[in-house]
């Protein structure tokens, strides 16, 4: 099954001239994110306003901002640490620059079912890792779903890693991600997500990983002929909200944080399978060939690739741990 997850929680940042004690104060947060309104996580985004409200009877209000108005993932991170940004939600790719250990939360193949990935993240394993964020002067509100992705370029059918031989495809610089990459043949290229696009349609690379909500919304079928069905990685969504914020706002805004995140997650996590499917019909429609590989090929390199990382990413064991959560 192939998904995106959707956002679940907000982003937000709260306005510069708010006085100090604002757990009493009315508050406007402005919640944004990285990514376009029109994917699929965006009706999320409005419920888990209207929940906000609702809870705190418009004493914390949400203010929508989408199209990576306030920056990119790895400048949300970095504005949340430093207090710039309250509220940001970022992918595990993204946290585990700051908390190497969050790899294990993207390692390729190791959850055999979504239903096993989710048990896994409403966890004590995924708890205790989150926590690891308060060093850096954050807390997470949740971690979400993220959901599985595809890979597609421009060249051919990847039925197997001898057809990705030589393929640059652009994915997260993270060591995990790059080296089974590599060990497929492809040669992981940095691209800014905002150049994405145009770099595809250059030729500067030839192809990405993504979920299919993302290519049909981005219209990479543009510049993109084949689809390989490879659901290679889960994505843990990282809710963090700046320590320091947490502690001025009041208990019942905090609650309302807490509970709009836990509800929105449970409304919208149906939808984006539905979501999922409709854009691979889509994009069916749009003449690209969607390709449904063998994994076994795939699966034995990246674990080859990956084993020597256990015990220095990450705790010796803590890999055989979370496999065992099923």
């Amino acid at each position: 099954m192939v998904k995106r997850g959707t956002v679940i929680c907000a982003l937000a940042f709260v306005a510069v001239n708010l006085a100090p004690a604002i757990g009493a104060a009315q508050v406007e947060v402005k919640f944004a994110d990285a990514l376009p309104k029109t994917f699929s996580y965006y009706p999320g985004m409005l419920e888990f306003k209207k929940v906000v409200e609702e809870r705190t009877k418009e004493t914390l209000t949400v203010k929508l901002f989408t199209d990576g108005v306030l920056g990119d993932q790895k400048t949300l991170l970095e504005s949340t640490k430093v207090g710039a940004v309250d509220i940001s939600v970022v992918a595990s790719q993204i946290s585990q620059q700051l908390v190497p250990e969050h790899g294990i939360f993207g390692l390729p193949f190791v959850w055999l079912k979504d239903e096993d990935y989710l048990t896994f993240l409403q966890g004590p394993i995924a708890a205790e890792l989150g926590r690891k964020m308060e060093a850096h002067g954050l807390k997470v509100l949740c971690i979400a779903d993220g959901g599985v992705l595809a890979v597609l370029n421009s060249k051919r059918p990847v039925r197997n890693p001898d057809d990705m031989k030589g393929l640059k495809i652009r994915v997260p610089e993270t060591v995990t991600i790059t080296h089974t990459f590599r060990a497929w043949g492809a040669a992981p290229t940095p691209v800014a997500a905002a150049e994405l696009y145009l770099a595809l349609k250059q030729g500067v690379v030839d192809g990405q990983d993504n979920g299919f909500d993302a290519i049909a919304q981005a219209k990479y079928y543009e510049v993109q002929k084949y689809v390989t069905k490879i659901d290679y990685i889960q994505s843990g969504l990282m809710v963090l909200i700046s320590a320091d914020r947490w502690s001025r706002l009041g208990p019942a805004q905090q609650k309302a944080l807490l509970d709009a995140a836990a509800e929105t997650e449970a409304w919208a996590s149906p939808m984006t399978n539905e979501g999922a499917a409709k854009s691979i019909e889509f994009l069916r429609k749009q003449g690209m060939e969607i390709v449904e590989p063998d994994l076994a090929p795939f699966k034995k390199l990246a674990a080859e690739a990956l084993a020597k990382f256990d015990g220095d990413l990450w705790s010796t064991g803590l890999l055989e741990k979370v496999q065992a959560v099923r």
